[in-house]
Order: structure tokens, then C-alpha cells, then sequence
């Protein structure tokens, strides 16, 4: 983490979205290929939930790379990047929400295999911990 609970310079806010929309993004591949090594037969549906949660945050994940070299590059805070910080942390959230109410599902596949299990649960508490993490940061800023 790079804020702290607090904000303690702007950067930090980039290092958090930048850290946890990309490792968002990887979530979804590791969950398909460990459910294909483990021999978890996940339904097509659920694969495509995957994948678009998957585009979802690398989608947002190169706007926060583009967001933060504008903020970046000026070396005035202004109102309007702030309100773009505050847009992109509402995405994250959004999307956050999203893979939150579907990872869940996952769960009724692979019961047998206890690993999957774990492995599903953690990256549920991760997302959990991610909506909580920027809930605040958006409460402060």
C-alpha cells in the first residue's frame, strides 16, 4: 500500500490505482488458467465474465497510466484533474462491484479441490479490501 489509510501526496493515489487495477486485471487470468490446470471445468459463460472483467481493468489501468503522465507532466494541481482522479476511482469502484458480485459464482465450481477454494476466497477478500481501500481514499481527497 502507498497511501497508508492517508493520503500523503497525489502520487500515492496513482501508485494505488495503478497497483491494484492492474493486479485486478490479472485476477481473471490466473483464475482460468489455474481452474485449467486443476482440471476445473468452468462453464463459457463464465470464462467470457472473465474475460470482460479482465478488459475491464486493463482498460482502466491504461487510462490511470495516461491520467497520471498528464498530472504528472503539470506541476499545478488543478480542479480538473482531481475531478479526473475522483472519475477514475468511481470506475475502479464500479468495476470493483462487478467482479465482487460474480467471483462469488466461482465457487460452485472445482468444491472437491480445496486449493480453488482458497484461492477464489482470497481473491474475493483482495477485491474486498481494494473497495474498501478506495472508498476511503476518494472520502479524503
Amino acid at each position: 500500500m502507498y497511501c497508508h489509510t492517508h493520503i500523503n501526496q497525489f502520487s500515492c493515489v496513482f501508485n494505488e490505482l495503478q497497483l491494484w487495477s492492474h493486479i485486478s486485471s490479472d485476477h481473471p487470468n490466473f483464475l482460468k488458467n489455474v481452474a485449467n490446470l486443476s482440471k476445473i471445468n468452468l462453464p463459457k459463460v463464465a470464462e467470457d465474465q472473465l474475460d470482460d472483467i479482465h478488459k475491464m481493468f486493463l482498460g482502466l489501468y491504461n487510462n490511470i497510466i495516461y491520467l497520471k503522465k498528464v498530472v504528472v507532466s503539470n506541476p499545478k494541481l488543478y480542479n480538473t484533474h482531481i475531478l479526473a482522479v475522483k472519475k477514475v476511482i468511481d470506475e475502479f469502484l464500479l468495476h470493483d462491484t462487478h467482479a465482487l458480485s460474480f467471483y462469488p459464482q466461482l465457487l460452485a465450481f472445482g468444491k472437491e479441490n480445496d486449493a480453488w477454494q482458497e484461492l477464489v476466497k482470497h481473491i474475493i477478500n483482495e477485491q474486498n479490501f481494494m473497495f474498501e481501500l478506495f472508498t476511503d481514499l476518494k472520502q479524503q481527497i
